[in-house]
């Protein structure tokens, strides 16, 4: 009796330990929450079908909540049209919005990895700038973390950062100021304070950078500036804090990975004072003449 009573207290110190018992009773949760409606969408100039099951789509996805929900005609028919999504893109969102979970959690996203093209060269296996600007798109700022996440760790292995043909994609198919162009600007810089990156960066091709996106031009010399006023040298933004290019406010937990933002005292920056030179640069920045500097007038 004794030693019955010792190992009921070992196994749990509140309740008295017993025979394990399983519910056997036909419970399906995960296809009953799928439902049986579909919907048919049909995305890009080839129109590529794709049969979802409605109560997932429109559960992750607010946008087609509202589409397929609402007093609109894809409502009446299930069917939707979207002519301008690229497939490729589509499918990397069709595949998050569907993926098996009872969690409205954007973390399992298609991993990020390489492929080899018939020439031999390594190329990341999907495109960011497609799947990030979709996500912003259907307003999918959540989604949008957990892909810059994504970039930025692929980058890390491979040793990479964004091209310039990368960076003309991601400042024309983004909105002004997103998370990816400034990831984009700081890259260019932090390329280009090093000096010696001519051959994979070359100069011409930055410059035309500055010509082709005013956006682009105005973050770059503000970058400059901040430098100037910090004296401090420019940084790899592969190595920034976590959520330096989240969309979420730096004081709010990251809603992808809450324990990144568990002790905000941890981080290796000091944001309040980032922020204020952000500040004082974008003051600075209001009576820079772009159109002399870029024309050389």
């Amino acid at each position: 009796m004794v030693a019955a009573a010792a190992m009921d207290k070992v196994a749990d110190g509140s309740r008295r330990l017993r025979p394990s018992e399983e519910n056997m009773a036909e419970t399906t949760p995960y296809i009953d929450g799928m439902g049986i409606e579909m919907v048919h969408i049909y995305v890009g100039p080839s129109k590529k079908l794709y049969r979802l099951h409605k109560a997932n789509l429109c559960t992750r996805i607010p946008y087609f909540d509202k589409m397929f929900n609402g007093n609109f005609k894809e409502a009446s028919n299930n069917i939707a049209n979207l002519t301008e999504d690229d497939p490729a893109s589509f499918d990397l969102l069709a595949e998050w919005a569907n993926h098996p979970t009872t969690s409205k959690s954007p973390r399992s996203i298609r991993e990020l990895t390489t492929i080899k093209l018939k020439g031999g060269n390594e190329v990341a296996r999907w495109d960011p700038v497609g799947f990030y600007s979709l996500a912003e798109k259907y307003c999918l700022p959540e989604l949008q973390d957990i892909i810059m996440d994504a970039l930025i760790q692929h980058h890390k292995v491979q040793n990479e950062l964004p091209s310039v043909g990368f960076v003309v994609r991601a400042y024309k198919n983004t909105s002004t100021g997103s998370p990816l162009t400034r990831y984009c600007a700081e890259s260019i810089f932090w390329v280009m304070e090093r000096g010696a990156e001519d051959d994979r960066w070359p100069t011409k091709d930055v410059a035309h950078l500055f010509q082709e996106l005013p956006t682009f031009a105005s973050e770059y010399i503000s970058l400059q500036r901040k430098r100037a006023v910090t004296r401090v040298v420019a940084v790899d933004p592969r190595d920034a804090p976590p959520c330096n290019f989240h969309t979420h406010d730096l004081s709010k937990l990251c809603a992808g990975n809450p324990k990144k933002r568990k002790n905000l005292e941890s981080e290796r920056w000091d944001w309040k004072k980032r922020q204020h030179l952000e500040d004082s640069g974008l003051a600075v920045l209001q009576d820079f003449d772009f159109d002399s500097f870029l024309h050389g007038d």
